[in-house]
This record gives C-alpha cells, sequence and structure tokens, in this order.
C-alpha cells in the first residue's frame, strides 16, 4: 500500500485553492442582485450599488464625474438615474448582469481587466442591447471568440472597442463579423 505524504508545496497549492475558492464565492455573494432592494429602489440604484460594491464606477445624471466611492451615491430617498459604468479593474461577475435590466438611460459600458468577465456576461447585455450606444471590452482574458459574437445583437451600438482579449484566437476575423453584423458602429478590435 502506498501512502501519501504531503509535501510543503502540495500544502501551499491547497492552501491557495481554498483561498481562491473563498474569494470567488465572496464574489458570488457581492454580484448576486437583491431582489427586494431592486423593488424598493428600483434598477438604477441597485445596479449602481453592485458596480461601486465590486470596485466600479459610475456616472449619474445628477453628477457630472465618475463616482466610484459607494458613500458618495445621493441617499436612498432619492431617485437616481445611471447613465455610464467603468468597471475597471472591479469584480463583477455575469451573476450581477442581470442588475443592468431595467437601466434605461444606460448607454456606456467599459469592461476593461475584469478578471471575472466571462463569456456569458456578454451574453448578459442583450436585454440592453437596444439602448447601448458605447461599449469597452479590453483586457479582460476570459473572454473568448464566441463570448464577442453575443455582441452582434447590440444593435444599437455606435462605438465597440475590442483589445487586449488574450482568450480570442482571431480578434481580426470575430472583428470583421461583428463589423459586418452591426454596420452603424465604428468596430475597433485590436
Amino acid at each position: 500500500m502506498f501512502t501519501v505524504t504531503k509535501t510543503p508545496i502540495l500544502s501551499q497549492v491547497t492552501q491557495l485553492y481554498r483561498k481562491r475558492n473563498l474569494w470567488q464565492y465572496l464574489n458570488i455573494i457581492f454580484n448576486r442582485k437583491d431582489q427586494h432592494r431592486w423593488k424598493k429602489f428600483g434598477p438604477d440604484r441597485t445596479c449602481a450599488e453592485w458596480i461601486l460594491r465590486n470596485g466600479g464606477a459610475v456616472k449619474l445624471t445628477c453628477c457630472p464625474e465618475f463616482l466610484n466611492d459607494y458613500n458618495l451615491i445621493p441617499p436612498e430617498g432619492e431617485k437616481i438615474t445611471l447613465t455610464a459604468v467603468d468597471a475597471t479593474d472591479s469584480s463583477i461577475m455575469h451573476y450581477g448582469f442581470d442588475h443592468f435590466v431595467g437601466c434605461t438611460q444606460l448607454d456606456k459600458i467599459i469592461l476593461n481587466k475584469c478578471n471575472y468577465v466571462y463569456d456569458d456576461a456578454l451574453k448578459e447585455l442583450q436585454p440592453i442591447g437596444g439602448q447601448l450606444k458605447i461599449l469597452q471590452v479590453t483586457g479582460c482574458h476570459n473572454i473568448s471568440d464566441a463570448g464577442l459574437l453575443h455582441l452582434t445583437a447590440m444593435k444599437s451600438l455606435q462605438y465597440l472597442n475590442l483589445g487586449a482579449l488574450s482568450g480570442v484566437k482571431d480578434i481580426q476575423g470575430v472583428g470583421a463579423q461583428l463589423k459586418a453584423a452591426l454596420p452603424n458602429c465604428n468596430v475597433t478590435a485590436a
């Protein structure tokens, strides 16, 4: 009979794996939509809170600049309207993308260096595809060619910036397909 002894390296790998699972679990919790809060305060506030809670920034009609501090959101009694999202370096995941549904004035989303954004997230953008005008997907290494093709349903897009996507094997080919499917959109694929 063989016995397996734990080496220091194996022990370290096990601990790292557990830490990653813990962080991923916490990220999933921070990304889930709170239906009660959504019904009480509306989609714009709950979406803005979601983005800020996960390290992104939001632009509201009442504020000329992007807000990146959760405490700077207007009080709960005030109605807010979300117009843009900058999720650079945030921990947003596809589990939270249903927050975008119902945000009727949201016309710009920046997904830059979003390590937890996978192909499913881009598919989740389709319900707001009729209003979104500007979309940037850069430095998101878990996006593939197939994920980008979900964007062909985004018929209102005017600007689409794609770049530094290591999971995309044929960025030029995907860019050409997107240009053909979105003739009114300026597609930049590098």
